[in-house]
């Protein structure tokens, strides 16, 4: 139930906490001048999104590369790595939702398809690439793929997602899938 204004705090606290970082390196007695890699360094969170009936927040974390999604509740909004995307590969996330209880977590991974349904594939990874939809619990129990696609609708109350798919020779398929344990 966090207002617009304890958002902004949040967002504050966290873009703090990286220009704390980036102050320390700088005042650091062996450098007398903040180096270009401090600066490029410097953490950026995006998509700032809070649950309607609990005190949490998520958001995308972009930190020397690494692309991850966090989420921090009250009182004191203590950051929490959901996921583990530990590579600077260039693959992006997007659309992040968050339940009305603030339990689950989803988002997509990979980029959105040019004009010509291309997806980057900035890993140059011989699979080819992916635009999928995962699916995080916020007590830390890790992060699963849910299903190809994109434009995810979280239910309310975070146990399932509608969403539509294109294959290139065809129309859109909708579909409503159960966000359960994942898979071993």
């Amino acid at each position: 139930m966090l207002t617009t204004v304890a958002r902004t705090l949040a967002l504050g606290v966290l873009v703090g906490a990286g220009a704390a970082r980036l102050s320390a390196q700088a005042t650091h007695p062996a450098s007398s001048a903040p180096s270009i890699a401090q600066f490029l360094s410097f953490p950026y969170p995006s998509e700032l999104v809070s649950a309607r009936k609990a005190d949490r927040i998520a958001w995308l974390g972009y930190d020397r590369g690494q692309r991850n999604v966090f989420t921090a509740a009250a009182p004191d909004f203590k950051p929490v790595r959901l996921t583990k995307f530990l590579d600077d590969n260039g693959i992006l996330l997007s659309d992040l939702a968050i339940s009305d209880d603030g339990s689950v977590v989803t988002f997509v991974r990979g980029s959105e398809p040019n004009r010509e349904g291309w997806i980057a594939n900035p890993s140059s990874d011989p699979a080819g690439p992916e635009r999928a939809i995962w699916v995080a619990r916020t007590n830390g129990t890790g992060a699963w793929k849910l299903a190809d696609g994109a434009g995810p609708e979280l239910s309310p109350d975070g146990r399932a997602i509608a969403f539509a798919t294109r294959s290139p020779e065809g129309p859109f398929t909708s579909y409503a899938v159960a966000i359960g344990r994942p898979l071993p």
